[in-house]
């Protein structure tokens, strides 16, 4: 799942935002990621979105294999505050 916005924290650029890539567990290390990854840029190109945002966490080796899909870090640091109920 990825979306596309024309703006976010006041800046004006068209930026797509990946949130979710899944892949059935019995296709894992047969390229559908990849494929799927390929024809994501391919459309979100078609519609002249210039950069491609996404958080990963450290499990799974998620951040090499978005590394060999061409994301490198940002320089943008992600804060996470855990709510307390009622606070």
């Amino acid at each position: 799942m990825a979306r596309a916005d024309h703006g976010d924290f006041g800046r004006t650029e068209p930026v797509a935002v990946l949130d979710t890539i899944g892949v059935d567990p019995s296709q894992t290390r047969q390229g559908v990621a990849g494929a799927l990854l390929a024809q994501l840029f391919a459309n979100l190109a078609a519609l002249r979105i210039e950069r491609v945002e996404t958080v990963v966490t450290p499990a799974d080796g998620a951040p090499a294999a978005f590394l060999r899909a061409g994301f490198v870090a940002s320089q943008r640091l992600a804060f996470v505050r855990a709510m307390e109920n009622g606070a």
